[in-house]
């Protein structure tokens, strides 16, 4: 007897092909997660960005390493943080007052501009939010198949000092493995988006 895989669509194989999911571009996905944070009851929502030097031919050029979207929305718990990292599933599948699609919004927008998105959430203390994780190259390589059970860990240093203000709850989005990005630039990149989001808004 074998333990082979014969699913119908094997999962490394599927949310490769989910990164093709229509979102035009970076801005649209982040709109995603912005819609998502007005959905949490937010009223603060902030798109940022940590950028490192890269080295050119030419000179050296600063450009977006990582990106995070924070809110003070009501945040999420252990079990509402998983789902919402699931395809397919999430909290707001039959809400189409917003701009969400197909009940995907978190995960379908995160990887279809990047390989890794960590989300931290809380409800109370930010130095002990719930924690969770998708990176397409431990999917790829097999390494799991579920979302990984969340933790608690503290809400990073380098994005809360970024916040405009940190709540009693909340929820932070970081994209990293940035590979499908078209503007290099934190300028560019929230220039872009505020106009597309302003037009949603």
């Amino acid at each position: 007897m074998t333990n082979a895989n014969h699913s119908l669509i094997p999962a490394h194989l599927a949310v490769e092909s989910m990164r093709d999911s229509g979102y035009k571009n970076a801005a649209h996905a982040i709109a995603e997660l912005m819609d998502n944070s007005i959905q949490a009851d937010a009223d603060i929502v902030e798109l940022l960005c940590l950028e490192r030097q890269f080295k050119g031919s030419q000179r050296n050029t600063w450009q977006i390493n990582q990106i995070g979207v924070a809110d003070n929305g009501k945040g999420m718990d252990s079990k509402t943080l998983r789902m919402a990292l699931q395809f397919g599933n999430g909290t707001h599948l039959n809400d189409r007052s917003g701009i969400g699609r197909f009940g995907m919004g978190l995960p379908n927008a995160s990887i279809s501009q990047c390989r890794r998105v960590d989300v931290w959430s809380w409800q109370g203390n930010p130095e002990n939010a719930v924690y969770s994780y998708i990176d397409l190259d431990e999917v790829r390589n097999q390494s799991y198949s579920e979302v990984p059970e969340p933790t608690r860990e503290p809400l990073p240093k380098e994005w809360r000092q970024c916040m405009h203000q940190v709540g009693n709850s909340g929820t932070l989005v970081v994209w990293s493995k940035l590979d499908r990005i078209i503007w290099r630039t934190a300028r560019s990149l929230i220039r872009h988006s505020e106009h597309l989001i302003g037009r949603m808004y």
